[in-house]
Order: C-alpha cells, then sequence, then structure tokens
C-alpha cells in the first residue's frame, strides 16, 4: 500500500514541478484500543499505528529561495507560502496542518534554510477518527527535517521520537488552533508491526506490546452518523471530570491531586455520596479504563487475545453507561459486530456519541466480518456503514530517495 501510495506521489511530482523527487517522508494513521477519555485525565492509552498512511515527496529549492509549494493528491489544491514568514493559512485548511508542521520545526530546530516543492498524498479515511491530520503533520515535519539536515538525519531514536511528537501537538494547539493531545502523533511515531503501543499521559513513559504471533485484523466500524450532533459534550465530559478532581484537591490539596490519575478507585468509591452527579460516574468510567488499559497489556504480553477482546468490549459497556458518550448507532454497531464472524472484542473509539467503532477481528474471518457487521448494521439502523480493515503497522519514517 505504502509503495503505491509513494509511486503516486512521485509521478506526481514530475508531473506537477517537474524532474524528480529526492525526499521521501511517510507517517501512519492510528486506532485506539482502550483508554476511552484517560488521557487528558493523565490516565494510560493504548493504540496502534494502521496501515492507512499520509506520504510527503518533494525536493528542496536551491540555497537562498526559501518559497514553498505543496500540492495536495487528494484534494488536487497547491498551497504556497514562504518560510521566512509563515502565516496560518486559513482556518480549517489542510493548508494550516502543513504550515503548522514546517513552522514548530522552525521554531524548535531553527530556520529551514532551503524551501521545497512537495506533492503530499494519503489513504488515512477522513472524519474516520483514525487521525488523519496528526499522520499528515507527522509526515511533513519529517520531511521538513530532511530538507533541513539532507543525508544526515538517520533514523531518530525513540527520545527525538518524542520530542517530535511534543513538537506536532503544539503544532496543533498552538498553530492549526486544535486542542489535540499527545496520543495521536504519539502513536503514528512509535506504532510497531504487529504491536499496540501503551503510553502513559501523566508521566510519558511507553510500552510496545506485540497483538500475537498472527495479528488480528483491526476493523474500523464507520457509523455514519456526526458528531455536529454532539457539539460541546467533550468539553462538558471534561469540565464533569475536572469537578471531581477539584474535590478531592480541596481535601488533600492541589500539589497532591491533579488529576483523575491521582485518585484511587476505592477512594472514589467511599466519598460516593458527597461526590457530584454525574461526575462521580465519569470518574468511576476513567479509572476502571485505566485499570483495564493496564490489564489489557498484560493480556497481550501473555498472548490472550480473547481476555484483552473481553477488556475492550466491557471498556464500550463502561462508556455508554458510566461516561454516557455511547449512542443509539454506536450501540447497534457493536451488537452487530458481536455476533459477526472472527470477532474478539469491540468499542466506541475516539470522543463517541457517533463516528466510529473499532473492533479485533480473528485476521482470516476479517472479509466475512465485514459482510456480515454490513448487513446487520444496514437492518438495524436503516444507516449505510464504512468499514476499513487495518493491521497493525511500523511508525513514522523518511528516507532520501534514490
Amino acid at each position: 500500500m505504502k509503495d503505491n501510495l509513494e509511486q503516486k506521489a512521485i509521478e506526481a511530482f514530475a508531473a506537477t514541478f517537474g524532474g524528480a523527487a529526492t525526499i521521501s517522508a511517510r507517517a501512519p494513521g492510528r486506532v485506539e484500543l482502550l483508554g476511552n477519555h484517560t488521557d487528558y485525565n493523565g490516565g494510560l492509552v493504548l493504540a496502534a499505528a494502521i496501515d492507512r498512511e499520509t506520504v510527503v515527496v518533494g525536493r528542496p529549492k536551491p540555497l537562498g529561495d526559501r518559497s514553498v509549494r505543496v500540492r495536495s493528491l487528494n484534494l488536487d489544491q497547491t498551497e504556497s507560502f514562504d518560510l521566512s514568514n509563515i502565516s496560518q493559512g486559513e482556518p480549517g485548511s489542510w493548508g494550516r496542518y502543513v504550515r503548522g508542521a514546517t513552522w514548530v520545526v522552525q521554531d524548535e530546530r531553527g530556520p529551514i534554510e532551503t524551501g521545497f516543492d512537495a506533492v503530499i498524498a494519503g489513504d488515512v479515511p477522513l472524519g474516520a477518527g483514525l487521525s488523519s491530520s496528526a499522520s499528515a503533520q507527522v509526515a511533513v515535519a519529517l520531511f521538513a527535517l530532511r530538507v533541513m539536515n539532507g543525508d544526515s538525519l538517520v533514523e531518530l531514536n525513540d527520545d527525538e521520537r518524542m520530542n517530535l511528537a511534543r513538537a506536532v501537538r503544539r503544532a496543533e494547539n498552538e498553530f492549526v488552533g486544535v486542542n489535540a493531545g499527545l496520543l495521536d502523533p504519539f502513536t503514528s511515531l512509535f506504532g510497531r508491526q504487529g504491536c499496540a503501543v501503551m503510553l502513559d499521559c501523566k508521566t510519558l513513559e511507553y510500552q510496545r506490546v506485540p497483538l500475537g504471533e498472527s495479528p488480528p485484523a483491526i476493523v474500523v466500524c464507520d457509523t455514519g452518523t456526526s458528531r455536529k450532533l454532539a457539539d460541546g459534550m467533550y468539553n462538558r465530559r471534561r469540565d464533569e471530570c475536572e469537578r471531581i478532581v477539584a474535590h478531592f484537591a480541596r481535601e488533600r490539596g492541589d500539589q497532591t491531586v491533579k488529576s483523575l490519575r491521582d485518585i484511587a478507585l476505592a477512594d472514589l468509591e467511599s466519598a460516593w455520596e458527597s461526590l457530584d452527579d454525574p461526575g462521580r460516574s465519569r470518574a468511576r468510567h476513567v479509572l476502571t479504563e485505566n485499570d483495564r488499559v493496564q490489564a489489557g497489556a498484560q493480556a497481550l504480553v501473555e498472548g490472550d487475545l480473547q481476555a484483552f477482546g473481553t477488556l475492550m468490549s466491557a471498556s464500550h459497556a463502561s462508556s455508554r453507561d458510566d461516561f454516557e458518550n455511547s449512542s443509539h448507532a454506536l450501540d447497534a454497531m457493536i451488537k452487530a459486530a458481536s455476533l459477526a464472524p472472527g470477532f474478539i472484542g469491540g468499542k466506541l473509539s475516539g470522543a463517541g456519541w457517533a463516528g466510529c467503532a473499532v473492533a479485533l477481528v480473528e485476521a482470516d474471518k476479517a472479509a466475512a466480518f465485514v459482510e456480515s457487521v454490513e448487513q446487520a448494521y444496514r437492518r438495524s439502523t436503516g444507516l449505510e456503514p464504512k468499514l476499513h480493515v487495518c493491521r497493525a503497522a511500523e511508525g513514522a519514517s523518511s528516507r532520501t530517495l534514490p
């Protein structure tokens, strides 16, 4: 898949700008497997990079020319700016992500002395909760680093990857204007073929865990519903969680309790009657979800995919009942998935309320699973689903083209 996408971008570069591209960078999308709404609560998340990615190919300009032209192959649009003065561009545009990633590389590493021409192409489904924006920004940032350092840029070590993940988050927060967390760029950079990655959002410690000798398919199930109907619910949930943190901070001091991660489940249950409702239920979801992430990572280490799948399904039930960020469509999708061939476990993914669910499926039964789910979901909802069969993939990389 990567080679075909890269080749298309290389051919488009020659047709658009003339001559040959000399640099290529790629970054995968990602899917959350466990850890729903735990990231901003200082919790644990377990995710996987997937075999859908963004590719950037291009060529530096002569020294002294700091102009940039980037063509989006998917949108057939071209973005132009100058490295000497990178403006934000149009709000919500794809170009703002390109500008932001280039801006943060310069802001943190120093000026990029030569501009470049590039083509960007991707096969990460848009709006499917697979982090297409972080994929694009990581790919552009890696491309910009390669322009800056040329062949002296060797494979990034894990410390450098973490620094780049933080930089991309900063670009999205400060330049693009989206209050995104670290998980998306982290997973895109730290992914490993056939593995999931666990991130501790409080300490930034991480662990790669294998998905087994025969890794399952990761099937992203788009319900065909929009989160626009649930505008404001994400911020409301954050507020509800923060009220529980504030309660315990008043009792123990705000240096002791800074997030839900600093509260034990037993403490929450002991203080249950004195706590804000529904905040206490939201907090219970987050704390039990952290436990599920830990148990899930251990299950993967032990090679017990069925136990991991059971934890995914328990996560969905907790999201539905305690965090209340599911929906009729998401519940219908999970029900259809649970009855389909090869199902191991499944849950809603991302913010919730609409959008996508994710299921682990025995690899050799993925096609039968998709057919069964599509038919059952249509019958129960009248909606048209989109299912994407993915695999856990390698993290982002860049190279000099031959």
